[in-house]
């Protein structure tokens, strides 16, 4: 097992860290930091005060405090680490701008389906590594208001937005539409077109698209298209990321499935 793991995910910054006595001086960042313990107890100095951040316990620093710690000489310890500067955070959010109100939240659900997500986010599956970008969206939307910030609301939600979202991830289905894009084009945030998108669909509007594209594939296959050719044409990383998707959908191969329908 690798004992430090490090990625960038879009704007965000992640790690992942194994360890024993591991200690830091007391220092700053420019941007905000959100630490999930999950094995061992950190003890915390920020702004002059002290306090213990066991395992399920969240850490929030806001840029510029002065922050130190760590783990106790030869104690285990496990946490991961997201950093994003206020402005991309409060932007992702729909606030105007952002500073946490409290630095310690004890939220061991949460703090789980977080560190699963940045430990998603640091493997090396593209189509993975999106998935947990957006389920880090709305987790961290969930670690801002349990820090006490209060979110705006969205006007603009239900069927009909939905329904403009999925047409413009179905124009632009061999682009792979980002979601600051799709965002903009709908006038939402990340968070709130997630949360939206999710709440109608029951899927991501990243996952809908896989989806969609994955349907499309086998109406192509079925009229004798190449394999490597749909997978160009529908934005596919690759043949065999077609594969991989369409295996999960369906059961088979589209190797598989053209072979069975030419019997």
């Amino acid at each position: 097992m690798n004992p430090m793991q490090h990625a960038w995910l879009g704007n965000y910054e992640l790690s992942s860290t194994t360890c024993t006595g591991l200690n830091f001086a007391r220092h700053s960042h420019d941007e905000c930091v959100i630490g999930v313990n999950l094995v061992g107890e950190e003890k915390v100095w920020l702004d002059r005060r002290e306090f213990a951040a066991g395992p399920g316990s969240i850490t929030l620093y806001n840029p510029g405090q002065i922050q130190g710690g760590g783990a106790a000489d030869g104690a285990p310890w496990q946490f991961v680490s997201l950093y994003i500067s206020a402005e991309q955070l409060a932007a992702d959010l729909g606030l105007a701008q952002l500073e946490f109100d409290r630095s310690l939240c004890f939220e061991p659900d949460l703090a789980l389906r977080l560190a699963a997500a940045v430990k998603g986010a640091l493997g090396s599956d593209a189509l993975a590594r999106e998935v947990s970008e957006d389920a880090l969206v709305v987790l961290l939307g969930d670690v801002v208001q349990a820090s006490g910030v209060r979110l705006p609301g969205s006007a603009a939600t239900g069927k009909n937005l939905i329904n403009r979202a999925q047409e413009l991830l179905a124009e632009s289905l061999h682009l792979s539409l980002p979601l600051d894009q799709l965002g903009d084009e709908l006038g939402l945030s990340k968070f709130h077109l997630l949360r939206t998108f999710q709440k109608e669909t029951g899927l991501s509007p990243r996952q809908w698209a896989m989806q969609l594209r994955t349907r499309r594939a086998r109406g192509l296959l079925l009229n004798g298209r190449a394999a490597c050719d749909v997978a160009h044409d529908l934005g596919f990383a690759d043949q065999s990321h077609l594969n991989r998707h369409f295996r999960a959908a369906y059961g088979v191969t589209p190797g598989r499935y053209q072979s069975v329908l030419k019997r």
